[in-house]
Parts: C-alpha cells; structure tokens; sequence
C-alpha cells in the first residue's frame, strides 16, 4: 500500500470534509459524493472507496444525532431495505453499475417534479403508507448497494412524513450506519473493496470531523423550510448528475 498521489490526495481530503458536513447538516447531498467518485475512480472501485468514507460519516452523525432517530419508522423500513440490499447485490455481479445510474436519476428526478403535487400525493401516500415504505426501501436498498445513492430516495421519503430537520438527520444517520455496515460484507465479497486505496484513505478519513463540525452549525443556523427546499434541490441536482454522467 501507498499514497495516492498529492492531486489524488487532495481530492479525497475534500470529499472527507464534505462527508461530514453531508451526515451532520444535509444528508440529500450524498448523491453528490458517489458521483463526484466515479468521476476520479473507476466505478466499482469508487462504490468500495466511497462506502468506507459514508461509513466514518454515518458513525459521528449517530454519535450526534441518535437521540433524534425515528426508531419505529427505521425498523419498519428495515426489511424491505435488505430485499433492495439483495436485489442490488444480484445486480453487481451482472450488470454494469454505470448503465444503472441513469435510471435511478430518471427515477429520482420524476419524484422530485412532483413536488407541486406532494400535499396530494401525501394525502394519497398516508392512505397507503404500508406500500410506500416498502417500495421506498427496495428503491432504497438496490439504490445504495450499485451506487451509493439511496440518499435522494431517503430524503423523498421523509420529506413526505414531514419529520422534522433534526429527527430527518438522526433518522437517516442510524439508517446509513446500518445499511452501510451490512454492504461491506456484501462489497467484500463482490471484490468491490480494494486495499490499494487504504493508506490514502486512513491518512484523510479524520477530515471527516471537521466536516461535520460544520454541518452540524449549518443545521442549527438554516430554519425548517429552507431545509427543506436544499433537501429537495440537491436530490434534484444528485438524480440529474445520475442521469447525464452517462453521457
């Protein structure tokens, strides 16, 4: 094992720090660090690197934010996230990861244009919640596994419960811990993650605090509503760069 590169290095101190800031203060722009990754890496490779620095992220939002968590609403989405988990998994050992991507944005972006509808479709959502929460977590589920990119379909989800900015942020923290946690034996597994990239990553992963000292101040300083508006925007920005980087 040996250090990246100084540019190489620079970039994945970067992406440290805008973990954190993204599992402290606006968990909607994950999207934005798996895409920004397989700009740099190789796809695969970037799915092994970017888990293990989602990972160090997810660890300090619970110690912040576990008290805040939806327990109940997590174990009810729980087992239909591990069917997404497996059905990701399936889809890695035979199909491109990259091909996936563009449907997943197309995806993300079509629920995100229906935001203008969304008291209607919240109304018609609480009616059927029980089948919502499971298609949501299946989305989810194979989401994370091929891309590390449940992030958009998560903030969707919640933004439709209406939780609030901080027990969206401890949901989501406890959430991640645990589905990132379960991908490593699965990414293992798959060769997915590689040792090469370990030195590199263990000399930047505390930049990750830094990070999140920051998010944790934007969340305190930004109101509700304008929380609301970045989550939605930046899953739109995230389904979109899914979409076009294809091409």
């Amino acid at each position: 094992m040996t250090l990246l590169d100084p540019g190489i290095l620079a970039f994945l101190a970067a992406v440290a720090i805008f973990t954190g800031f993204v599992k402290a203060g606006v968990p909607a722009l994950g999207g934005l660090i798996s895409a920004a990754m397989a700009l740099v890496f190789p796809p695969k490779d970037a799915l092994g690197i970017t888990l293990l620095y989602l990972l160090a992220g997810d660890v300090v939002a619970v110690s912040l934010y576990w008290r805040q968590a939806h327990w109940s609403e997590l174990g009810k989405m729980l087992p239909s996230i591990f069917i997404g988990i497996g059905l990701g998994a399936l889809a890695l050992q035979f199909l491109d990861n990259e091909s996936l991507g563009p449907v997943i944005g197309a995806l993300i972006l079509f629920l995100v244009a229906m935001e203008p509808l969304r008291p209607y479709i919240t109304a018609w959502a609480m009616r059927r919640l029980n089948a919502v929460r499971y298609s949501s977590g299946i989305m989810a589920g194979i989401a994370t596994t091929i891309g590390n990119a449940a992030g958009p379909i998560l903030t969707l989800y919640f933004l439709l419960l209406k939780i609030d900015k901080h027990g969206f942020i401890g949901t989501a923290a406890v959430f991640f811990l645990i589905v990132n946690l379960t991908k490593v034996p699965v990414y293992a597994y798959l060769g997915v993650l590689k040792d090469y990239y370990l030195l590199s990553y263990l000399a930047t992963v505390p930049l990750v605090l830094l990070g999140a000292y920051a998010g944790r101040r934007f969340l305190v300083w930004i109101p509700q509503q304008w929380f609301n508006r970045i989550a939605l925007i930046m899953t739109g920005v995230a389904g979109l760069w899914l979409l076009l980087r294809a091409f």
